[in-house]
């Protein structure tokens, strides 16, 4: 897939994907806009490895705007952890209306089952009655 002879390079198709991009732009501008663009130089002042440190201005801001939106989530986020654990290591004691609320929930999803419960203990009651009689 690649044709590079070095396999430790780290940027295998840039040349291509450069020629690529040139002669794309040849074939796009008019015969005028390529003898100006042709050669694109940075100034002299820009050394190579400042090519890797340029900043695109809207670009840095929003990276740094994104960074600091991230900060102050996690900001909150810690601050809410630690105030919910700083709460939770005093309980609050139950009132009766809670106790009463749980109580009336899960008796509402036995009920059911004890109600078949106590059925088959009558059911068994009877019939053992009725046994001893006859």
């Amino acid at each position: 897939m690649t044709d590079n002879k070095s396999g430790d390079d780290p940027y295998p198709d840039y040349e291509n994907l450069l020629d690529d991009l040139y002669s794309l732009q040849k074939n796009l501008l008019p015969d005028g806009e390529i003898a100006e663009q042709d050669s694109p130089q940075l100034p002299p002042s820009v050394a190579d490895e400042d090519i890797h440190n340029l900043e695109i201005p809207i670009l840095s801001e929003v990276v740094d705007s994104e960074i600091h939106d991230e900060q102050q989530l996690k900001e909150k986020f810690n601050s809410a952890q630690q105030h919910l654990f700083e709460q939770s290591s005093a309980p609050q004691p139950a009132t009766n209306e809670q106790i009463n609320a749980v109580v009336s929930k899960l008796m509402a999803r036995m009920r059911p089952k004890i109600d078949q419960i106590l059925r088959d203990k009558i059911r068994t009651m009877v019939v053992e009655r009725f046994n001893r009689e006859n």
